[in-house]
């Protein structure tokens, strides 16, 4: 039977390193699985998103933090959406994730996204419907330059296709 619902996008709030694994300790992070197949079928750009760990990490002051869009070339209802503000008070480095996913892979995905979820140390928010005014908010570019802390950051909405 089918759901009377279509879900269609998703949104996660989870900590950055639940999106990765490490095969030791000298290793660097890659995504987990689950993800890799997500990004997979949504026909993404695997190291392009990979490396946003580095960037979160490394680059990205605490207070500061942008939203990365990643868009599929052939499915323009593809799109994985990070929020990598670093809040001044978190020590769990929590991240929103947003997906939107073509209808005929939602069956594949939901699955996906749900098991990624339950395996996050940090599970804050997992979030499924049609159409989600959270995942709506973060990749509209009109909300964007977005004004944080009292206007000390203007959050970005950076594209990558």
């Amino acid at each position: 039977m089918d759901s009377l619902v279509r879900v269609k996008q998703f949104r996660l709030v989870i900590s950055m390193p639940d999106l990765y694994q490490w095969a030791d300790d000298d290793a660097e992070p890659v995504l987990l699985g689950e993800w890799r197949e997500i990004i997979g079928l949504l026909r993404l750009n695997e190291s392009r998103i990979a490396a946003l760990y580095d960037l979160y990490f490394d680059q990205t002051p605490v207070g500061q933090g942008n939203v990365y869009v990643f868009l599929g070339n052939d499915q323009p209802e593809s799109l994985l959406a990070f929020d990598l503000y670093r809040e001044p008070t978190d020590q769990l480095d929590i991240v929103t994730v947003g997906v939107c996913v073509p209808a005929d892979a939602v069956a594949q995905i939901k699955p996906l996204l749900r098991s990624a979820f339950d395996q996050a140390s940090c599970q804050i928010l997992y979030e499924e419907g049609n159409i989600l005014q959270g995942v709506q908010q973060l990749i509209d570019p009109s909300g964007y330059p977005k004004s944080i802390g009292n206007g000390a950051l203007h959050q970005q909405l950076l594209v990558n296709e």
